[in-house]
């Protein structure tokens, strides 16, 4: 089967992250061709000796804007045009469409003979009348969606769709996330940790949602201000432009300022992007996943993976994969004061941390990527095999 990914940027983040673990775990049984913008993204394909073909993609927002939004459509259109042209040539028996901006491409790229089009949604989309009318068009005209969490199937809810919204969780690959494979005590002394200190971290990239301010908050809010607990910030503003719905580099700003006004700036590390996240995950005593709309979640499965305590927020993916109190804490968002009380109690209990831990360590195994692997190729033999509409 001749497989053509589609994706809009050339980026790297979770959906791009967890098409990289799929195309390693389906291996010869798939024959895969990758076609997205110069970048990150084609530089890791590269890597893998997997094909890849350029596209211009797109950073179209969700949001309508007089000038942003037409140059978004001719984007995704001028895409649209390279994917069918590329199908053709390949003899691509299947288009995946990696997220929901690649999907439009993807489904504008149909011709009558052409492939089936496999649309993945990985990603929140906001309550708007425009995300409203894509995820209505995907439904409609994809011959099959996936959602990476039962959180953004829910998306689709009151939508005609032309067959139910499947959802496959991401992978994590626990080869490269094990406790075993790394020096906790090294990965500590590497990062300047003092001893006995207690570590917080949040890994993610730097922008409102994720809640990194409220991290910073919950910090503040510890009670007994002489107990050493120190927050890591692991994770740049590394998107910006027309599709991006914040302002990531002054958000960045105003963290420092934030950790400056609450008298903790000496003790939260901005570590910046990192390609080591299974040694920052290591030297973390608690993993805080603080964001408001996760949609999966991939940091959580890793940090369970890694033995390491999560408290993520209850609205999202993560608490489709955390059992709370016994794989780690379901707490509301925007809540940094309660967060901080919940905390407490961990950060005097090294043992508490341990169990919750090696119970998460368990837990994480139902993400593994040949998992993933065998229900996407399941689906793979469903679409390929459907009579064409």
């Amino acid at each position: 089967m001749r497989v053509l990914y589609v994706n809009q940027t050339g980026q790297v983040s979770g959906a791009e992250r967890s098409l990289l673990a799929l195309l390693d775990g389906l291996g010869p049984a798939v024959e895969r061709v990758v076609a997205c913008p110069d970048g990150e993204l084609a530089a890791r394909v590269a890597e893998r000796g997997i094909a890849r073909q350029r596209i211009v993609g797109t950073q179209a927002s969700f949001r309508l804007h007089p000038m942003h939004t037409s140059r978004g459509m001719a984007e995704i259109g001028r895409s649209a045009i390279e994917v069918r042209r590329l199908a053709a040539r390949l003899g691509a028996d299947l288009l995946h469409a990696n997220t929901t901006r690649a999907s439009l491409i993807a489904l504008l790229a149909r011709s009558r003979k052409g492939p089936p089009v496999l649309a993945h949604v990985r990603d929140w989309a906001p309550q708007a009348r425009l995300s409203r009318f894509v995820l209505g068009l995907i439904g409609r005209r994809a011959d099959f969606v996936v959602a990476n969490s039962e959180y953004i199937a829910r998306q689709f809810d009151g939508l005609r769709l032309r067959r139910p919204v499947r959802v496959v969780h991401n992978p994590v690959d626990l080869g490269r996330f094990d406790p075993l494979a790394v020096d906790r005590s090294e990965a500590r002394h590497e990062l300047g940790i003092p001893a006995g200190a207690v570590v917080l971290a949040v890994v993610a990239q730097l922008t409102p949602w994720k809640g990194q301010d409220d991290a910073v908050r919950a910090l503040a809010a510890l009670s007994g201000r002489e107990r050493e607990a120190v927050l890591l910030l692991a994770g740049s503003a590394k998107f910006a432009g027309p599709g991006t719905s914040f302002d990531n580099a002054a958000f960045e700003r105003e963290l420092h300022g934030l950790a400056a006004r609450l008298d903790v700036a000496g003790r939260v590390r901005f570590l910046g992007e990192r390609s080591d996240v299974p040694q920052v995950l290591a030297a973390t005593d608690i993993l805080l996943v603080p964001s408001w709309r996760e949609a999966f979640g991939r940091i959580a499965i890793e940090g369970m993976a890694m033995g390491v305590p999560v408290v993520a927020t209850n609205v999202g993916g993560p608490a489709e994969a955390i059992r709370p109190g016994i794989d780690g804490l379901l707490l509301p968002p925007r809540r940094a004061e309660l967060w901080a009380k919940r905390l407490e109690p961990l950060l005097d209990d090294p043992e508490g941390r341990r169990r919750i831990g090696a119970s998460g360590r368990a837990r994480a195994a139902l993400f593994s990527v040949a998992a993933h692997a065998s229900q996407m190729l399941e689906i793979y033999r469903t679409v390929s095999s459907a009579p064409s509409s």
